[in-house]
């Protein structure tokens, strides 16, 4: 049974409700994981910049972040690599294509 369902909304309900609830479930779980990677980011920052910092032999200290990691920098990221991704995939097939429509006319005079 979905997280979140009433006896009655499982067995007597939709059968497309259980899976809303699967996938509201498996994305409430993943904002918990980035909630938590997040909090772990911000840890280590901070014992970098305080422990890290005690046993520094030279260079310049590090600094705690003065700003929030940023969640849509992270995606924008993805999505553009998603995009070069595409638009090589693309260009491959359109250079292999030039070499099949080249090839079709090897040999012939």
């Amino acid at each position: 049974m979905a997280i979140g369902m009433t006896y009655e909304q499982y067995w007597y309900g939709d059968p497309l409700m259980v899976r809303a609830f699967y996938k509201a479930d498996k994305i409430r779980q993943e904002r918990e994981d980035y909630n938590a990677w997040t909090q772990g980011m911000y840890v280590l920052s901070a014992l970098n910049a305080s422990v890290g910092n005690m046993f520094r032999k030279s260079g310049q200290p590090v600094k705690y972040p003065t700003e929030p990691f940023s969640v849509t920098e992270k995606k924008e990221r993805q999505r553009q690599k998603e995009i070069d991704e595409e638009q090589e995939a693309l260009l491959a097939q359109a250079w292999m294509s030039s070499f099949v429509q080249a090839g079709k006319n090897w040999g012939k005079k």
